[in-house]
């Protein structure tokens, strides 16, 4: 299964290259003859957030930057020394949406792995998001402990939905 992972985050960080180079050409080509652009949403293509890793004493955190995205459509799960993290972030540009000007946010399916520095318990493991940003935190152990983890709003967050 983890091997599924590797090659599929492997070709997902292929096409993000290759489709950053195609729009940074198609950029480059629209903004010598036109002053808005005008846009099919992408929610099929895959995107990966921006990530930290970290140790303290006693445990390996990952953070995640995941703004506008549901607790919900996030699943994250410890397999083999790496956290995996996927789901998705709903379309924020609404139908009524004429000519889009500027395209930057971006949704539909997201994944990311990180590899931790040290054996975790995924059990122990707490996951909130908080302002958009999604915290992992798993507590070190001597040997590797796999699972799923569950996924909580923090406490600011439940008052402000």
């Amino acid at each position: 299964m983890v091997g599924d992972w590797d090659a599929f985050l492997q070709q997902m960080e292929q096409w993000t290259k290759e489709m950053e180079r195609f729009m940074a050409h198609v950029d480059k080509a629209r903004a010598a003859t036109f002053s808005s652009i005008t846009l099919a949403p992408t929610a099929a293509m895959l995107w990966r957030p921006a990530a930290n890793v970290y140790e303290t004493a006693d445990a390996v955190v990952v953070q995640a930057e995941l703004a506008g995205v549901a607790p919900e459509d996030v699943t994250i799960q410890y397999d083999a020394g790496r956290l995996l993290v996927w789901g998705q972030r709903r379309e924020a540009i609404t139908a009524e949406a004429e000519t889009i000007h500027r395209l930057e946010i971006q949704s539909g399916r997201f994944a990311f792995r990180a590899q931790l520095p040290a054996a975790v318990d995924a059990e122990a493991a707490k996951a909130t998001l908080c302002m958009g940003i999604l915290e992992v935190r798993l507590a070190k152990r001597p040997t590797h402990r796999n699972g799923i983890i569950r996924l909580s709003l923090a406490e600011g967050e439940r008052r402000s939905r």
